[in-house]
C-alpha cells in the first residue's frame, strides 16, 4: 500500500512535470492543499523529486536525476551509461509522459498500486522489451519474421512485415545503446512480457492468415515440453 506522502509526491510531480508552478499554481493543478504541498516537498527523502526557485515569489519545477539513480539500484550500469540514460530522460521523459500518460485533460498514473519512481521504472522497462523485440527483427525497414516462424514451425520459413505499431512512442528509448535496452528490459518481467506480447500477436495474426502455418505452430507447440511463449 501507497503512503499518502508517496501518493501525493506522485501527483503533485505529474502536475508540474516540465512547468516552473508557484504553490497556489500547484494547488489549482493537483488538487493538493497547500498543507500537504508544503509538507510533502519538506519531507528529506522527497526532496531529490523538486527544486525550488525564489523570485517575487516561491516555484517548484521537477528534477530528474533521481531516476538514473532509482534505475543503478535494480541494474548495474556504469558510469558512461548512466550518463547516457541521464541525457535520454532529460530530454525525453517530460514530453513522454505528457503525450503518453494524458487521461483526458490530465497526466495520471495510479499512485495507489506503484509509487511515482515504480510508474517510470516500469515504463524504462517496457518499452525496452518492445524496443529489443524490433532491434532484433526490423531489416531494410521491414520486420524479418523467419526466425520466429521456422522457430515455432520447426520449418525453415522466410516472412516480412510491416507490422502496425506506435514507433513514436519508443522514442523514448530510440537513442539507448542496444546492450542499455537489454539491462532496463531486463529489470523485471515487464520487459519479457512486452517482447513476448509482439512474438504472440505476431504468431496469432500469422495463423489466422495462415492454415498451413496454423496447423504446423498447433502441432509444434502440443509436442514441445517448454512453449515458445513462456514469458519466463
Amino acid at each position: 500500500m501507497i503512503g499518502d506522502e508517496e501518493f501525493n509526491i506522485g501527483i503533485l510531480y505529474l502536475s508540474v512535470l516540465d512547468s516552473k508552478m508557484s504553490i497556489n499554481e500547484c494547488i489549482a493543478k493537483s488538487g493538493l492543499t497547500a498543507d500537504q504541498i508544503s509538507n510533502t516537498i519538506s519531507i528529506p527523502k522527497f526532496q531529490k523529486y523538486f527544486d525550488k526557485e525564489v523570485n517575487e515569489e516561491l516555484l517548484i519545477f521537477c528534477k530528474t536525476d533521481w531516476i538514473t539513480e532509482d534505475i543503478r539500484k535494480h541494474v548495474a550500469l556504469s558510469d558512461s551509461e548512466s550518463e547516457i540514460l541521464e541525457k535520454v530522460i532529460n530530454e525525453n521523459l517530460m514530453k513522454h509522459i505528457i503525450k503518453y500518460w494524458k487521461e483526458g485533460e490530465k497526466v495520471k498514473r495510479d499512485f495507489e498500486t506503484r509509487n511515482l519512481s515504480e510508474w517510470i521504472i516500469s515504463e524504462f522497462v517496457f518499452l525496452s522489451g518492445f524496443a529489443m523485440w524490433f532491434r532484433e527483427k526490423d531489416k531494410d525497414n521491414e520486420t524479418d519474421l523467419s526466425s520466429l516462424l521456422s522457430s515455432v514451425t520447426g520449418e525453415n520459413i522466410e516472412a516480412k512485415a510491416n507490422i502496425e505499431f506506435d514507433h513514436e512512442r519508443l522514442n523514448l528509448v530510440s537513442s539507448i545503446p542496444t546492450q542499455i535496452i537489454q539491462k532496463l528490459m531486463g529489470i523485471n518481467a515487464a520487459g519479457k512480457i512486452a517482447y513476448r506480447s509482439l512474438d504472440m500477436a505476431v504468431m496469432k495474426a500469422m495463423s489466422e492468415g495462415n492454415p498451413e502455418i496454423a496447423k504446423k505452430m498447433k502441432y509444434d507447440l502440443t509436442n514441445k515440453q517448454k512453449a515458445w511463449w513462456k514469458f519466463w
